[in-house]
Protein backbone atom coordinates (compact mmCIF):
# COMPACT_ATOMS: atom_id res chain seq x y z
CA UNK A 1 0.00 0.00 0.00
CA UNK A 2 3.04 2.52 1.04
CA UNK A 3 4.55 1.85 -2.29
CA UNK A 4 1.02 2.07 -4.29
CA UNK A 5 0.44 5.49 -2.82
CA UNK A 6 4.45 6.46 -3.56
CA UNK A 7 3.26 5.66 -7.13
CA UNK A 8 0.00 7.75 -7.18
CA UNK A 9 2.01 10.48 -6.06
CA UNK A 10 4.78 10.16 -9.24
CA UNK A 11 1.86 9.53 -11.48
CA UNK A 12 0.36 13.01 -10.41
CA UNK A 13 3.41 14.93 -10.47
CA UNK A 14 4.34 13.65 -14.31
CA UNK A 15 0.89 13.94 -15.48
CA UNK A 16 -0.18 17.50 -13.69
CA UNK A 17 2.12 19.00 -12.01
CA UNK A 18 4.82 19.58 -13.94
CA UNK A 19 2.98 21.52 -16.77
CA UNK A 20 0.82 24.67 -16.28
CA UNK A 21 -3.17 24.97 -16.74
CA UNK A 22 -3.59 25.94 -20.96
CA UNK A 23 -0.38 23.40 -21.94
CA UNK A 24 -2.75 21.58 -24.33
CA UNK A 25 -6.27 20.99 -24.61
CA UNK A 26 -8.27 18.77 -27.03
CA UNK A 27 -8.96 15.15 -27.97
CA UNK A 28 -7.40 12.74 -30.57
CA UNK A 29 -8.61 9.86 -30.62
CA UNK A 30 -6.62 8.20 -33.36
CA UNK A 31 -5.46 5.40 -32.35
CA UNK A 32 -1.61 4.66 -33.13
CA UNK A 33 -1.15 8.45 -34.37
CA UNK A 34 1.84 8.78 -32.21
CA UNK A 35 3.41 5.29 -33.34
CA UNK A 36 3.38 6.79 -36.80
CA UNK A 37 4.35 10.31 -35.55
CA UNK A 38 7.68 8.67 -34.33
CA UNK A 39 7.85 6.71 -37.24
CA UNK A 40 7.95 9.42 -39.99
CA UNK A 41 9.75 11.67 -37.37
CA UNK A 42 11.81 9.08 -36.29
CA UNK A 43 13.30 10.92 -32.47
CA UNK A 44 14.43 9.78 -30.03
CA UNK A 45 11.94 12.25 -27.87
CA UNK A 46 9.27 11.07 -29.44
CA UNK A 47 9.60 7.07 -29.07
CA UNK A 48 10.42 8.05 -25.46
CA UNK A 49 7.30 9.24 -24.76
CA UNK A 50 5.36 6.28 -25.84
CA UNK A 51 7.42 4.29 -24.02
CA UNK A 52 7.24 6.24 -20.90
CA UNK A 53 3.16 6.08 -21.11
CA UNK A 54 3.80 2.24 -20.95
CA UNK A 55 6.44 2.38 -18.66
CA UNK A 56 4.29 4.49 -16.12
CA UNK A 57 1.94 1.82 -16.05
CA UNK A 58 4.03 -1.11 -15.07
CA UNK A 59 3.83 -0.34 -11.31
CA UNK A 60 -0.12 -0.11 -11.24
CA UNK A 61 -0.20 -4.18 -13.31
CA UNK A 62 2.43 -5.16 -11.01
CA UNK A 63 1.34 -3.62 -7.15
CA UNK A 64 -2.98 -3.96 -7.97
CA UNK A 65 -3.26 -7.47 -7.75
CA UNK A 66 -0.63 -7.35 -4.72
CA UNK A 67 -3.44 -5.12 -2.87
CA UNK A 68 -6.36 -7.86 -3.41
CA UNK A 69 -6.61 -10.71 -4.39
CA UNK A 70 -9.53 -9.86 -6.88
CA UNK A 71 -7.27 -7.93 -9.04
CA UNK A 72 -5.46 -11.42 -9.38
CA UNK A 73 -8.25 -11.87 -12.10
CA UNK A 74 -7.26 -10.40 -15.71
CA UNK A 75 -10.71 -9.03 -16.38
CA UNK A 76 -10.79 -6.86 -12.72
CA UNK A 77 -7.05 -5.69 -13.23
CA UNK A 78 -7.95 -4.72 -16.75
CA UNK A 79 -11.01 -2.61 -15.29
CA UNK A 80 -9.45 -0.82 -12.70
CA UNK A 81 -6.29 0.04 -15.62
CA UNK A 82 -8.66 1.71 -18.04
CA UNK A 83 -10.92 3.08 -15.11
CA UNK A 84 -7.55 4.72 -13.66
CA UNK A 85 -6.12 5.86 -17.13
CA UNK A 86 -8.89 7.02 -17.95
CA UNK A 87 -9.77 9.06 -15.07
CA UNK A 88 -6.54 11.06 -16.11
CA UNK A 89 -7.04 11.80 -19.44
CA UNK A 90 -10.36 13.25 -18.49
CA UNK A 91 -8.98 15.35 -15.97
CA UNK A 92 -6.15 16.43 -18.18
CA UNK A 93 -8.74 17.23 -20.83
CA UNK A 94 -11.72 19.05 -18.43
CA UNK A 95 -8.46 21.38 -16.41
CA UNK A 96 -6.13 21.75 -19.52
CA UNK A 97 -3.24 20.17 -18.55
CA UNK A 98 -3.30 17.82 -21.09
CA UNK A 99 -4.63 16.11 -24.17
CA UNK A 100 -7.04 12.84 -24.26
CA UNK A 101 -5.65 10.56 -26.65
CA UNK A 102 -6.67 7.08 -27.70
CA UNK A 103 -3.10 6.02 -27.69
CA UNK A 104 -2.28 7.13 -24.33
CA UNK A 105 -5.13 4.70 -23.14
CA UNK A 106 -3.54 1.98 -25.68
CA UNK A 107 -0.59 2.64 -24.06
CA UNK A 108 -1.28 2.92 -20.49
CA UNK A 109 -3.25 -0.32 -20.79
CA UNK A 110 -0.18 -2.42 -22.51
CA UNK A 111 1.42 -0.90 -19.51
CA UNK A 112 -0.72 -2.23 -16.99
CA UNK A 113 -1.08 -5.65 -18.86
CA UNK A 114 2.80 -6.23 -18.48
CA UNK A 115 3.33 -4.89 -15.04
CA UNK A 116 0.34 -7.96 -13.96
CA UNK A 117 1.66 -10.01 -16.25
CA UNK A 118 5.27 -9.95 -14.05
CA UNK A 119 3.52 -10.38 -10.69
CA UNK A 120 1.36 -13.05 -11.82
CA UNK A 121 4.58 -15.00 -13.71
CA UNK A 122 6.26 -14.37 -10.33
CA UNK A 123 3.49 -16.04 -8.23
CA UNK A 124 3.05 -18.76 -10.61
CA UNK A 125 6.74 -19.76 -10.31
CA UNK A 126 6.38 -19.19 -6.44
CA UNK A 127 3.11 -21.44 -6.47
CA UNK A 128 4.91 -23.74 -8.26
CA UNK A 129 2.01 -24.02 -10.98
CA UNK A 130 5.13 -24.51 -13.42
CA UNK A 131 6.88 -22.45 -16.26
CA UNK A 132 4.52 -22.54 -18.79
CA UNK A 133 2.00 -21.13 -16.99
CA UNK A 134 4.64 -18.00 -16.60
CA UNK A 135 5.49 -18.09 -20.14
CA UNK A 136 1.65 -17.37 -20.93
CA UNK A 137 1.49 -14.53 -18.20
CA UNK A 138 4.65 -13.03 -19.47
CA UNK A 139 3.82 -13.20 -23.50
CA UNK A 140 2.36 -9.17 -23.35
CA UNK A 141 6.08 -8.20 -22.02
CA UNK A 142 7.59 -10.40 -24.66
CA UNK A 143 5.06 -9.83 -27.75
CA UNK A 144 5.88 -6.12 -27.18
CA UNK A 145 9.60 -6.28 -26.88
CA UNK A 146 9.74 -8.54 -30.50
CA UNK A 147 7.15 -6.01 -32.14
CA UNK A 148 9.63 -3.31 -30.64
CA UNK A 149 12.68 -4.71 -31.71
CA UNK A 150 11.35 -5.57 -35.29
CA UNK A 151 10.28 -1.98 -35.47
CA UNK A 152 13.87 -0.70 -35.10
CA UNK A 153 15.45 -3.76 -36.91
CA UNK A 154 13.79 -3.04 -40.39
CA UNK A 155 14.30 0.29 -40.09
CA UNK A 156 18.04 0.07 -39.67
CA UNK A 157 18.07 -2.60 -42.55
CA UNK A 158 16.38 -0.27 -45.07
CA UNK A 159 18.67 1.89 -46.92
CA UNK A 160 16.77 5.34 -46.46
CA UNK A 161 15.75 6.98 -43.62
CA UNK A 162 11.99 8.31 -42.88
CA UNK A 163 10.82 11.28 -44.05
CA UNK A 164 8.90 13.57 -41.39
CA UNK A 165 7.24 15.57 -43.76
CA UNK A 166 4.54 12.14 -44.18
CA UNK A 167 1.84 12.70 -42.04
CA UNK A 168 0.78 10.88 -39.03
CA UNK A 169 -3.16 11.41 -39.82
CA UNK A 170 -3.81 12.43 -43.23
CA UNK A 171 -6.01 15.28 -44.64
CA UNK A 172 -9.58 14.77 -44.96
CA UNK A 173 -10.32 14.93 -48.92
CA UNK A 174 -13.70 13.69 -49.70
CA UNK A 175 -15.05 17.10 -49.85
CA UNK A 176 -12.46 18.81 -51.30
CA UNK A 177 -12.86 20.94 -54.94
CA UNK A 178 -9.32 20.04 -56.64
CA UNK A 179 -8.31 21.98 -59.60
CA UNK A 180 -4.72 21.74 -61.12
CA UNK A 181 -3.17 24.44 -63.58
CA UNK A 182 -0.60 22.33 -64.57
CA UNK A 183 0.27 19.12 -67.02
CA UNK A 184 1.40 16.58 -64.68
CA UNK A 185 3.67 14.27 -66.49
CA UNK A 186 3.32 10.67 -66.23
CA UNK A 187 6.63 9.32 -66.83
CA UNK A 188 9.57 8.53 -64.09
CA UNK A 189 12.26 10.60 -63.88
CA UNK A 190 15.81 9.95 -62.59
CA UNK A 191 17.49 12.07 -60.05
CA UNK A 192 19.88 12.47 -57.32
CA UNK A 193 19.90 11.35 -53.62
CA UNK A 194 22.40 13.17 -51.58
CA UNK A 195 23.65 12.79 -48.06
CA UNK A 196 23.71 15.35 -45.67
CA UNK A 197 27.69 15.72 -43.63
CA UNK A 198 26.16 13.89 -40.64
CA UNK A 199 28.15 14.01 -36.98
CA UNK A 200 28.58 11.82 -34.24
CA UNK A 201 28.52 13.23 -30.76
CA UNK A 202 32.53 13.35 -30.87
CA UNK A 203 32.42 15.05 -33.70
CA UNK A 204 30.30 17.64 -32.99
CA UNK A 205 32.11 18.17 -29.18
CA UNK A 206 35.31 18.78 -31.61
CA UNK A 207 33.61 21.19 -33.81
CA UNK A 208 32.12 23.23 -30.69
CA UNK A 209 35.98 23.11 -29.64
CA UNK A 210 37.38 24.82 -32.43
CA UNK A 211 34.19 27.17 -32.48
CA UNK A 212 34.51 28.47 -29.33
CA UNK A 213 38.42 28.13 -29.62
CA UNK A 214 38.21 30.93 -32.54
CA UNK A 215 36.63 33.48 -30.15
CA UNK A 216 39.60 32.91 -27.62
CA UNK A 217 36.90 30.54 -24.85
CA UNK A 218 38.88 28.75 -22.83
CA UNK A 219 37.40 24.52 -23.09
CA UNK A 220 37.24 24.41 -19.42
CA UNK A 221 34.59 27.12 -19.79
CA UNK A 222 31.76 25.12 -22.20
CA UNK A 223 29.06 23.33 -20.30
CA UNK A 224 28.06 20.53 -22.43
CA UNK A 225 23.94 19.49 -21.87
CA UNK A 226 23.83 17.62 -24.73
CA UNK A 227 20.61 15.62 -26.23
CA UNK A 228 20.54 12.66 -28.36
CA UNK A 229 19.49 14.51 -31.43
CA UNK A 230 21.23 17.63 -31.17
CA UNK A 231 24.26 19.25 -29.06
CA UNK A 232 24.09 22.04 -26.53
CA UNK A 233 27.12 23.84 -25.67
CA UNK A 234 26.80 26.91 -23.15
CA UNK A 235 29.47 29.06 -22.18
CA UNK A 236 28.94 31.58 -18.67
CA UNK A 237 30.34 34.37 -17.00
CA UNK A 238 31.79 37.79 -18.40
CA UNK A 239 30.96 36.29 -22.56
CA UNK A 240 27.89 34.26 -22.57
CA UNK A 241 26.75 32.02 -25.43
CA UNK A 242 24.65 29.23 -26.06
CA UNK A 243 25.81 27.16 -29.00
CA UNK A 244 22.99 24.79 -30.19
CA UNK A 245 24.77 21.50 -32.68
CA UNK A 246 22.44 19.16 -35.11
CA UNK A 247 23.89 15.77 -35.70
CA UNK A 248 22.11 15.16 -38.87
CA UNK A 249 23.05 18.08 -40.52
CA UNK A 250 25.30 19.80 -38.92
CA UNK A 251 23.53 22.99 -38.63
CA UNK A 252 23.58 25.15 -36.01
CA UNK A 253 22.96 28.47 -34.34
CA UNK A 254 24.35 31.29 -31.71
CA UNK A 255 23.10 33.23 -29.43
CA UNK A 256 25.68 35.74 -27.59
CA UNK A 257 23.65 36.63 -24.47
CA UNK A 258 25.11 40.28 -24.41
CA UNK A 259 21.77 41.06 -26.47
CA UNK A 260 20.43 41.53 -23.33
CA UNK A 261 22.39 44.43 -21.87
CA UNK A 262 21.06 47.65 -21.78
CA UNK A 263 21.15 49.59 -24.59
CA UNK A 264 21.54 46.84 -27.60
CA UNK A 265 19.40 46.82 -29.83
CA UNK A 266 19.30 45.69 -33.78
CA UNK A 267 20.48 48.27 -36.10
CA UNK A 268 20.79 48.00 -39.89
CA UNK A 269 23.59 47.77 -42.03
CA UNK A 270 24.86 46.71 -45.62
CA UNK A 271 25.73 43.37 -46.42
CA UNK A 272 29.74 43.75 -46.03
CA UNK A 273 29.42 44.82 -42.17
CA UNK A 274 27.05 42.19 -41.27
CA UNK A 275 29.72 39.38 -43.09
CA UNK A 276 32.92 41.48 -41.19
CA UNK A 277 30.96 40.69 -38.08
CA UNK A 278 30.49 36.65 -38.50
CA UNK A 279 33.91 35.93 -39.41
CA UNK A 280 35.23 35.25 -35.67
CA UNK A 281 32.41 32.99 -35.91
CA UNK A 282 34.00 30.98 -38.74
CA UNK A 283 31.22 30.86 -41.33
CA UNK A 284 31.31 30.72 -44.80
CA UNK A 285 28.91 31.84 -47.26
CA UNK A 286 28.38 30.73 -50.95
CA UNK A 287 29.03 33.47 -53.39
CA UNK A 288 25.65 32.09 -55.09
CA UNK A 289 23.71 33.04 -51.88
CA UNK A 290 21.53 35.66 -51.92
CA UNK A 291 21.47 38.76 -49.29
CA UNK A 292 18.35 40.33 -47.92
CA UNK A 293 16.53 42.38 -45.54
CA UNK A 294 13.85 40.61 -43.57
CA UNK A 295 13.60 43.39 -40.73
CA UNK A 296 15.23 45.95 -38.60
CA UNK A 297 19.08 44.12 -38.45
CA UNK A 298 17.74 41.27 -39.32
CA UNK A 299 19.24 39.22 -42.45
CA UNK A 300 19.07 36.43 -44.09
CA UNK A 301 21.51 34.64 -47.31
CA UNK A 302 19.51 32.07 -49.21
CA UNK A 303 20.86 29.36 -51.65
CA UNK A 304 17.90 27.60 -53.59
CA UNK A 305 18.97 24.17 -54.80
CA UNK A 306 22.59 25.44 -56.07
CA UNK A 307 24.18 22.04 -57.78
CA UNK A 308 28.13 21.78 -58.31
CA UNK A 309 29.63 18.84 -59.25
CA UNK A 310 28.29 16.06 -56.77
CA UNK A 311 27.49 18.74 -53.93
CA UNK A 312 24.45 20.25 -54.01
CA UNK A 313 24.33 23.27 -51.69
CA UNK A 314 20.61 24.31 -49.96
CA UNK A 315 19.24 26.17 -47.07
CA UNK A 316 19.26 29.62 -45.54
CA UNK A 317 21.45 30.99 -42.55
CA UNK A 318 19.30 34.19 -41.11
CA UNK A 319 21.71 36.92 -38.60
CA UNK A 320 20.64 39.60 -36.24
CA UNK A 321 23.17 42.89 -36.44
CA UNK A 322 23.00 44.93 -33.16
CA UNK A 323 24.02 48.49 -32.80
CA UNK A 324 27.20 47.67 -31.34
CA UNK A 325 28.81 46.37 -34.59
CA UNK A 326 28.26 42.96 -34.15
CA UNK A 327 26.13 39.69 -34.76
CA UNK A 328 24.42 38.45 -31.83
CA UNK A 329 22.54 35.77 -33.21
CA UNK A 330 22.35 33.39 -36.44
CA UNK A 331 20.75 30.38 -37.53
CA UNK A 332 22.77 28.85 -39.91
CA UNK A 333 21.07 26.03 -41.84
CA UNK A 334 22.82 26.40 -44.77
CA UNK A 335 24.06 22.69 -45.87
CA UNK A 336 26.36 21.65 -48.37
CA UNK A 337 25.38 17.76 -49.60
CA UNK A 338 27.00 15.00 -51.25
CA UNK A 339 25.72 13.19 -54.13
CA UNK A 340 25.29 9.45 -53.74
CA UNK A 341 23.84 7.82 -56.51
CA UNK A 342 21.11 8.74 -59.13
CA UNK A 343 17.41 6.80 -58.54
CA UNK A 344 13.69 6.56 -60.22
CA UNK A 345 11.48 8.24 -58.35
CA UNK A 346 7.31 8.21 -59.07
CA UNK A 347 5.97 10.12 -61.46
CA UNK A 348 4.41 13.45 -61.07
CA UNK A 349 0.95 11.59 -61.63
CA UNK A 350 1.67 9.43 -58.91
CA UNK A 351 2.48 11.44 -56.36
CA UNK A 352 -0.71 13.66 -57.81
CA UNK A 353 -2.34 10.44 -56.64
CA UNK A 354 -1.32 10.17 -53.14
CA UNK A 355 -1.56 14.29 -52.61
CA UNK A 356 -5.70 13.27 -53.45
CA UNK A 357 -5.39 10.39 -50.77
CA UNK A 358 -5.19 13.15 -48.27
CA UNK A 359 -1.28 11.75 -47.76
CA UNK A 360 0.03 15.16 -47.02
CA UNK A 361 0.64 17.47 -43.52
CA UNK A 362 -2.06 20.10 -43.21
CA UNK A 363 -2.24 21.48 -39.77
CA UNK A 364 -6.08 22.26 -39.06
CA UNK A 365 -8.42 20.87 -36.35
CA UNK A 366 -10.17 18.98 -38.29
CA UNK A 367 -7.93 18.51 -41.20
CA UNK A 368 -10.62 18.77 -43.72
CA UNK A 369 -9.91 20.22 -47.04
CA UNK A 370 -12.30 22.22 -49.08
CA UNK A 371 -10.84 23.83 -51.97
CA UNK A 372 -7.33 22.38 -53.56
CA UNK A 373 -5.92 24.38 -55.99
CA UNK A 374 -2.63 23.31 -57.52
CA UNK A 375 -0.72 26.03 -59.92
CA UNK A 376 3.03 24.50 -60.06
CA UNK A 377 4.79 21.31 -59.42
CA UNK A 378 8.34 20.95 -59.01
CA UNK A 379 11.33 18.40 -57.65
CA UNK A 380 12.78 19.63 -54.20
CA UNK A 381 14.61 17.93 -51.27
CA UNK A 382 13.68 16.86 -47.97
CA UNK A 383 16.18 15.41 -45.41
CA UNK A 384 15.49 12.08 -44.10
CA UNK A 385 16.19 10.46 -40.50
CA UNK A 386 19.00 9.27 -41.99
CA UNK A 387 20.64 12.37 -42.79
CA UNK A 388 19.39 11.31 -46.80
CA UNK A 389 18.52 14.52 -49.12
CA UNK A 390 15.34 12.65 -50.78
CA UNK A 391 13.67 13.97 -53.30
CA UNK A 392 9.98 14.73 -52.99
CA UNK A 393 7.58 16.60 -54.97
CA UNK A 394 6.77 20.33 -54.18
CA UNK A 395 3.23 21.39 -55.34
CA UNK A 396 2.51 25.04 -55.23
CA UNK A 397 -0.83 25.20 -54.00
CA UNK A 398 -3.29 27.08 -52.44
CA UNK A 399 -5.22 25.04 -49.79
CA UNK A 400 -8.71 26.83 -48.60
CA UNK A 401 -7.50 30.34 -49.56
CA UNK A 402 -4.11 30.10 -48.27
CA UNK A 403 -0.88 29.57 -50.27
CA UNK A 404 1.19 26.98 -49.42
CA UNK A 405 3.67 24.39 -50.58
CA UNK A 406 2.32 20.27 -50.18
CA UNK A 407 5.26 18.12 -50.24
CA UNK A 408 5.18 14.22 -51.28
CA UNK A 409 7.47 11.76 -51.15
CA UNK A 410 9.73 11.07 -54.76
CA UNK A 411 10.93 7.69 -53.59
Amino acid sequence: MALFIGYLIMVIGVTFLNRGPGYTSNVDLSLFSSYREAWYLYSTRHWQFIYLNILMFVPFGILVPLLNPRFKQALWMIGAAMLFTLSIESLQLITGYGTFEADDLFNNLLGAVIGYGLTMGFLSLKEKKGVKSSLIYLTPLLVTVILFGSIFAYYHSKEYGNLSIVPANRADMKQAEVTTNVTLDGSRKTVPVYRAPSYTKERADEFAGEFFGRMKIDPAEIEDISYPDEGLYRVHGDSAYQLSFRFLDGSHSLTDFSLLDDGREPEDADEGKVKASLKKYGLEIPSEASFQRIDTGKYEWTVDQEASGNRLTDGELSVTYYNDGTVKEFDNRLVTYEKQKDVRIKSEQEAYQELLKGKFQHFSENRKIGSLQIDEVRISYALDSKGYYQPVYAFQSIVDGTEMTILVPGI
